[in-house]
């Protein structure tokens, strides 16, 4: 048993004994961890995590801005994991520990027991990206400002390729011209996929409050029948956005059919389950879109996808610092997955279009009947 989640539980003020911990490996940057603790006759289960420096440089402004955004969810009726605050006083929801030079940061969530739901599952995904539609649409009230910027353009895309150059210029690893392929196809794509987040930063939409990792396993699915009671989880990266976005992390994260091999993958949409998700998200937010964020959707897809590639490619080129790699290449083959993925979009960009137009006018019909 590790010392170190129960002493971090203590510092909560949690009682009980810790009968179990088991590290979850779920995520991509920090290290998470769920704890049963046995208090009286009462087995409780919360999540323990180690934030990773590297992806959280802000973290008391992120735990700040987790708190505004579970407030507002639970005043408005919507569930999801509560955070607990640090001892009794309520005041503090980071732990913070100093280990010899280095600074740790810790938190305690609510931990929500999930059934064991596939992507492929009938229905799905539609009750996912309406799960993530109806985040969004509460939080269509919440002033932008009442959040700070702990992670500020998450989704700045055309940044996000500065970053990736930067890194292939300073090759640090010595990797870059080991990857000049990867580099080339990037290039080629940077245009096309820079244009949302650069109209965006123009002014040419509206400032919305977003979830931004709009991913399958940020939302927990309570129960193993359809309408599945979906909770939408891990708001690390809450903030002013682009809301599109989170629609098109969704489709990036569950709607490509994946075959080749790891180190030369093939990547295709599936437009059934593009189709799913766009219904999905549409049905909680098609009255609060304008025109424009509607016609975004379907190129942020492309955005959002060519943007994680060139992260993935980025961090390998830096040493692999922030996402978590169980093996030497992953980061590589990871910017190479979505790499392709990217290229089928940008040739299916037609009919992904034509999809949302066709699903918004529909609920805008039912709207107003």
């Amino acid at each position: 048993m590790s010392s170190i989640t129960e002493t971090i539980l203590r510092r909560y003020g949690i009682a009980g004994s810790v009968v179990s911990e088991e590290e979850l490996h779920g995520g991509n940057v920090n290290r998470t961890y769920r704890v049963s603790v046995r208090d009286g006759a009462r087995l409780i289960k919360y999540l323990v995590q180690k934030l990773n420096p590297e992806a959280v440089r802000q973290p008391r402004t992120m735990l700040r801005n987790m708190v505004v955004v579970t407030d507002h969810l639970f005043r408005k009726g919507i569930r999801t994991a509560k955070l607990y605050p640090v001892g009794v006083s309520g005041e503090r929801f980071l732990e913070v520990r100093r280990q010899g030079h280095a600074t740790e940061y810790w938190r305690v969530e609510e931990y929500l027991d999930a059934a064991d739901v596939s992507e492929d599952a009938p229905g799905v995904l539609y009750e996912m990206a309406r799960a993530f539609g109806q985040f969004d649409a509460a939080l269509f009230d919440l002033p932008a400002n009442r959040l700070k910027g702990s992670a500020k353009g998450f989704h700045d895309t055309h940044e996000r390729f500065r970053r990736l150059w930067r890194a292939a210029e300073e090759d640090v690893c010595g990797r870059t011209a080991s990857v000049r392929a990867e580099l080339i196809a990037l290039k080629t794509l940077e245009e096309e996929a820079c244009e949302i987040s650069l109209r965006y930063a123009a002014g040419e939409f509206p400032v919305r409050v977003t979830h931004n990792d709009t991913k399958f396993n940020n939302v927990l699915f309570t129960e193993t029948e359809p309408p599945y009671g979906a909770v939408v989880i891990d708001f690390d990266t809450v903030m002013e956005g682009m809301i599109a976005y989170d629609f098109a992390d969704s489709v990036r994260s569950t709607a490509k059919i994946v075959s080749g091999t790891a180190d030369e993958p093939v990547a295709r949409i599936d437009t059934e389950k593009f189709r799913d998700i766009a219904k999905g998200y549409l049905t909680e937010t098609r009255s609060m879109l304008s025109d424009a964020e509607i016609a975004a959707m379907a190129p942020c897809t492309l955005a959002v996808t060519a943007e994680l590639a060139a992260r993935y490619l980025a961090d390998y080129l830096a040493g692999d610092r922030y996402f978590t790699i169980a093996e030497p290449l992953q980061n590589l083959r990871k910017a190479r997955l979505n790499l392709c993925f990217a290229y089928d979009i940008r040739k299916n960009m037609q009919n992904l279009r034509a999809i949302i137009d066709e699903i918004a006018s529909s609920e805008n019909d039912d709207k107003q009947r």
